[in-house]
């Protein structure tokens, strides 16, 4: 029985091993795709463009005590500077400058008190000291992609003036456009002199050492081939009502270059949902919008991927933020992805699944087939059971035969006796005589042998 089970459990074990060694080396390529996709990235240092800031006030208990209401917008459009260290920006604006680790509203007794930031997501939450009368918290957010950042503030104020409360809160929103990245070469610009159909010439720059990964990338992807993937970023994005949201979509060849002139049609799956799309990927949360999820989809020809927006109040956005997994911008870490045959845009549909669930279904069909084996072995081991059960109790029947039966097969086997002499009788009298006996003795007649 024991070398029954090891020949049926080490290859089980030997099979679980190897399909544990498969997803770890599957695991690990992933990371370190998605690590030279971070470092592909480029940089965000450069000269942007700002909208004017847009201040929504909503005034609580407010008494003459309190001075004049608050309101107005805070900054108005300007071009900016920015510059990347590490996984920070410092912003110039208009001779101001401030960090993605502050708060944009400065005023004294207000200071950091949590900071998260990424390659492409900022967040930061200041307070007063907890015996300051002027109780503020603001949260400042920013989100960024490669050729835009969008700005998000809110702050909560609850002053205590002469024994008279004064509560207010405040939104304020700001988009920042890229018009030049350092490193880059300005485009070139048109001669007013220069003639119809003349050609233009312009002059190449040598790269920096900031634009060298760049410029690899170029070489490569200089020739794009066909489009076999479209990506969307990210998969998962938490908003408060009345924000904005570009997400991120890139059509890709086999060696994942851009793709141009292959745009993905963005569509809001629910004709009722409280946002709308304002742009390609941007979407527009409405002021009173409940709590809900909208879902939206990219698509390319018959290929479309589906992302999923949730939208949470004020009050249970940051606890959502940090339950759920989301980054410092209340976005996913994932992509949703979908693959686009190459050469037949159109011909079929799908719907992309992000990365995450394609590693669930490689997991669970592993088990799935560790548990058909395991269920194999203790099959093969519980039929090799009884077979053995049903020989004992055969052998075990036929020693114990009945008595009758074993009696009658004895006689039957044992060997018949040879017949012993026969006795003589006289055929006139009658009278029996022993078998060596020939006459008998009161006539003298002839004896013969006894019938």
């Amino acid at each position: 029985m024991s070398s029954m089970i090891h020949s049926y459990c080490c290859p089980s074990a030997r099979v679980f091993a190897t399909a544990c060694v498969l997803v770890t080396l599957t695991l690990v390529a992933s990371n370190v795709h998605a690590a030279a996709e971070q470092e592909e990235q480029p940089t965000l240092s450069g000269k942007w463009s700002a909208t004017a800031m847009t201040s929504r006030w909503n005034i609580g208990d407010w008494g003459k005590a309190c001075g004049p209401r608050p309101g107005g917008a805070a900054a108005g459009a300007n071009v900016i500077a920015i510059v990347q260290r590490g996984s920070e920006l410092r912003i110039t604006d208009a001779g101001r400058v401030y960090s993605t680790t502050q708060c944009w509203e400065q005023y004294p007794g207000l200071s950091p008190v949590s900071h998260r930031g990424g390659a492409r997501g900022w967040r930061t939450v200041c307070k007063t000291a907890a015996d300051d009368p002027r109780q503020a918290t603001v949260v400042t957010t920013l989100t960024a992609t490669d050729r835009e950042i969008t700005f998000d503030e809110t702050g909560q104020y609850q002053f205590v003036i002469r024994t008279q409360n004064c509560t207010a809160s405040v939104r304020r929103t700001r988009y920042f456009k890229l018009i030049q990245r350092e490193g880059e070469s300005p485009p070139p610009k048109r001669l007013a002199s220069s003639r119809a159909g003349e050609p233009k010439k312009t002059e190449k720059v040598a790269p920096g050492p900031l634009s060298k990964s760049r410029t690899a990338r170029e070489d490569r992807c200089a020739d794009p081939g066909p489009p076999v993937r479209l990506e969307v970023r990210p998969s998962r994005k938490l908003m408060r009502p009345g924000e904005r949201f570009s997400f991120r979509a890139v059509v890709l060849d086999r060696n994942r270059c851009p793709v141009p002139g292959v745009i993905p049609r963005w569509a809001v799956l629910d004709p009722d949902a409280p946002a709308r799309l304002v742009g390609p990927g941007r979407l527009l949360v409405n002021e009173d919008a409940p709590e809900t999820e909208v879902p939206l989809s990219a698509s390319v020809g018959e290929r479309a991927v589906r992302v999923i927006v949730e939208i949470a109040s004020h009050e249970r956005y940051e606890a959502l933020l940090q339950q759920k997994g989301f980054n410092a911008s209340g976005e996913s870490g994932q992509a949703a992805v979908t693959a686009i045959a190459s050469g037949t845009i159109g011909t079929r549909s799908a719907v992309g699944e992000d990365e995450r669930r394609t590693w669930k279904l490689v997991l669970g069909g592993l088990m799935a087939f560790l548990v058909l084996v395991g269920g194999a072995v203790a099959w093969l081991l519980v039929r090799r059971h009884r077979r053995q059960q049903e020989v004992a109790a055969l052998a075990s029947a036929t020693q114990e035969a009945p008595p009758r039966a074993r009696v009658a097969e004895q006689r039957a086997s044992a060997p018949s006796a040879p017949p012993g002499p026969r006795a003589m009788i006289c055929p006139v009298c009658g009278t029996q005589f022993d078998s060596n006996a020939e006459f008998c003795g009161l006539d003298g007649a002839v004896l013969v042998p006894e019938n």
